[in-house]
């Protein structure tokens, strides 16, 4: 059990894969299992069954169940009042996802996890040389910035550009994150 919950952890370090959802199951369902399990036989274990071991027994079982409908409702109250983009915690997505290698240049790593795969970009073209040489780019917290492409970062083709705009956003975006 312990090697299965690490292993998930690891796992929700990817992208795509949620810790939070691991973890909240994890509890939700260690309460529910409190609140609906059926207790060995006392005569299994040679204890006479008491009314106090009964009543402990019950309210063992309440508590758990009470635990896990609240934990279930406030999950589904943060939830509805979030807008689905934004997140109220901004250090939380270091639980979910951790850049990998952290180790080398960000733009050299294996995946990301900031929100700069999904920007946009209007590219100008120099009509003297046929190559773009400027985009405008629509970072994802909202700003909207020029960047001057110079020397080898100017290019004919418009999809070798869309390519690095992830880049682009990366190095000039002040916030990579919705």
């Amino acid at each position: 059990l312990i090697l299965d919950i690490v292993v998930n952890c690891l796992l929700g370090l990817t992208p795509f894969v949620d810790n939070f959802t691991h973890v909240g199951g994890m509890i939700y369902g260690f309460l529910s299992g409190i609140g609906f399990m059926e207790g060995i036989s006392q005569d299994f274990f040679g204890v006479k069954v008491t009314r106090k071991s009964r009543i402990k027994s019950v309210a063992t079982r309440f508590f758990g169940l009470i635990m896990s409908v609240m934990g279930i409702l406030l999950t589904l109250l943060i939830l509805m009042e979030g807008d689905g983009k934004t997140s109220p915690c901004s250090m939380c997505r270091y639980a979910s996802c951790v850049p990998f290698p952290f180790w080398v240049e960000p733009n050299d790593q294996w995946w990301h996890c900031d929100d700069c795969g999904g920007i946009s970009a209007d590219a100008r073209l120099d009509t003297d040389t046929g190559e773009f040489n400027q985009i405008t780019l629509n970072c994802p917290d909202g700003s909207v910035l020029s960047v001057d492409l110079l020397g080898k970062e100017q290019t004919k083709d418009a999809t070798d550009l869309e390519d690095r705009l992830a880049g682009y956003c990366r190095s000039h975006c002040t916030s990579t994150y919705v």
